[in-house]
């Protein structure tokens, strides 16, 4: 019978049936064969995180804006839970969470009954009714006995499973975003001025300008190119756009720019090319390892990122798949997407050498292997117990930053 643990309000059930699907699992090839990768990654997602760590605390010393940018989105910003986390949504993000969860744990206890180490229970963690997280409960005193090499290869399967899922997660949703079109091309305004002549002569946000007096744009430099020649005051522009199915013409003259009598103004502040930015996301994997491909770690909801990132809410609807997923491929892309992100999150962090985090574990264990016959267990745990301290000196330093050097 599985054995039910309530503490308000949360719901912890412990089953001993799981196990079975553990032993089943880890008698199977990639179970005894992909060990020593996940020990691989460990280090190397350590070194990621520490990376990030470091970049991310020098970045806001030494640009201002970058810390001001930080406290306008909030401390918030760096929980993992949905809910709140204002920037993490609640569906996709508890969907995703779940999932990074069973994945690590469930790597856990297959790499374990690889080495042999006894799973006692496989459990589930629920918020009232909401699947929150997942659980294996191991036996620690027999996998510290089964030695370094087996312990390394359970503890790392977590973090590293976490990692192949992200990376599986990111490849497909790339996948679907090289199945997307946009609805029109065009050039999508995003910012206009009420007062200016664009907007008075009935030219709406969101509307998409697939001409200029005629000449066809696509990208932001065909735009310019179409607009430049008439690009004085009085002198009359048509726009022909794109606005829910219907093609539309307006014309207008030109006002005079505030800041400069002799340009025109039309009134329209903000504009980009669908196409470019559907061609920028797709593409920043073949600049690898340049800082483009960043815009993968860009979180789709934060206000100024909505406009480089495809399904983003502001953007979705403006593209379809010619796959059969056609206007709803949203609905995957951003499970996908939070699905990459925080599988990936889960990874370099838990790969961190932070007691007890996965890494510090095995930090520990690596410990007692090299210097275990000179040093006693009080030195050992000092040496642990202080690297700890260092790494979590640096994250919490990296998340008050924003605040101290403002």
């Amino acid at each position: 019978m599985p054995k039910k643990e309530f503490s308000f309000p949360f719901l912890i059930i412990k089953t001993e049936k799981g196990v079975s699907l553990l032993d089943s699992l880890s008698r199977t090839w990639i179970a005894k064969k992909t060990g020593w990768l996940f020990v691989i990654f460990l280090p190397m997602l350590a070194a990621i995180t520490l990376y990030f760590t470091i970049s991310s605390i020098i970045n806001i010393i030494s640009n201002p804006i970058v810390g001001q940018v930080i406290r306008e989105l909030g401390p918030a910003i760096n929980l993992p839970w949905p809910g709140i986390n204002p920037y993490l949504p609640i569906v996709y993000g508890w969907i995703a969470l779940f999932v990074g969860m069973v994945v690590h744990e469930v790597a856990h206890g297959v790499q374990a009954r690889v080495a042999g180490v006894p799973v006692k229970f496989v459990g589930i963690i629920l918020l009232v009714f909401l699947p929150i997280g997942a659980f294996v409960e191991l036996d620690d005193k027999e996998l510290e006995k089964s030695g370094l090499k087996k312990s390394a290869k359970a503890l790392a399967a977590g973090p590293g499973t976490n990692f192949v899922t992200a990376l599986a997660s990111l490849i497909l949703l790339l996948l679907i975003i090289s199945s997307l079109h946009p609805i029109a091309d065009g050039v999508l305004i995003t910012q206009m001025n009420m007062e200016g002549p664009a907007y008075k002569s009935g030219i709406m946000p969101g509307d998409i300008i697939t001409s200029v007096n005629g000449q066809n744009v696509s990208t932001i430099e065909s735009f310019i190119e179409a607009v430049e020649p008439y690009y004085r005051p009085g002198h009359n522009l048509t726009l022909t756009v794109l606005r829910q199915d219907k093609i539309l013409n307006f014309t207008f003259t030109l006002a005079a720019n505030p800041e400069n009598s002799s340009r025109g103004y039309m009134g329209i502040h903000g504009y980009l090319s669908l196409r470019e930015v559907l061609e920028n996301y797709y593409s920043a994997v073949y600049k690898f390892p340049s800082r483009d491909v960043m815009v993968y770690m860009l979180i789709p909801t934060l206000p100024w990122a909505s406009t480089s990132i495809p399904f983003s809410e502001t953007l979705y609807k403006y593209y379809i798949s010619t796959t059969f997923l056609g206007s709803n491929y949203h609905y995957f892309v951003n499970l996908l997407y939070w699905i990459w992100f925080l599988n990936f999150n889960l990874a370099i962090f838990n790969a961190l050498p932070i007691y007890p985090l996965d890494g510090g574990i095995v930090f520990k264990f690596l410990c007692k292997r090299i210097f275990g016959e000179k040093l006693s267990e009080k030195w050992i745990n000092l040496i642990v117990y202080t690297l700890t301290l260092i790494l979590a000196g640096l994250i919490i330093l990296m998340i008050v930053a924003p605040y101290i050097f403002g």
